[in-house]
């Protein structure tokens, strides 16, 4: 019995030393001197458009520079054990996914210079719609126009 008991502490204490602690308000505080903003990108282990948008635009040459430029990148897989610190959250990646009301993934978050939300994405977009958000955010155009606004105009330049 006592064998058992030691296997369970063993594979619990394993388990535990992998889990990390991902402090958002601290790298919100380091993004602020670097003058970017937040990509908070939530999703699933096996879910098939996390993983098609993983492959097909965070993945992409061009979108992770033009999100390394603008943007410090945090990768949020709500199947790990990770746990979050956000403000005045202290919980799982999971739970702190539900406390942006994100039930659906892939999931993409946008935090600025203030450490608040600023847009919220939901579903997956293939790297031209994915880099024309991204720019829709890093211009900070979501403080004078709507998204479909901003490609209206983008596309009236072009």
């Amino acid at each position: 019995m006592n064998l058992i008991k030691i296997f369970i502490l063993t594979v619990s204490l394993h388990l535990i030393s992998y889990a990390e602690l991902i402090n958002i308000d601290n790298i919100a505080n380091e993004a602020k001197k670097q003058n970017k903003q937040l990509l908070i990108f939530f999703h699933m282990t096996r879910c098939g458009s996390c993983k098609k948008m993983i492959k097909n635009s965070i993945e992409n040459l061009e979108i992770r520079k033009q999100i390394s430029k603008d943007f410090i990148y945090i990768d949020m897989n709500i199947n790990n054990d990770d746990s979050v610190v956000y403000k005045n959250f202290k919980g799982s990646i999971h739970n702190f996914a539900r406390s942006f009301d994100i039930h659906l993934y892939p999931s993409t978050i946008f935090i600025g210079l203030d450490n608040e939300v600023k847009y919220h994405l939901v579903g997956y977009r293939d790297k031209e719609v994915f880099s024309t958000i991204i720019e829709y955010v890093s211009t900070k155009s979501y403080k004078t126009m709507d998204l479909e606004l901003f490609i209206n105009e983008k596309e009236f330049k072009n």
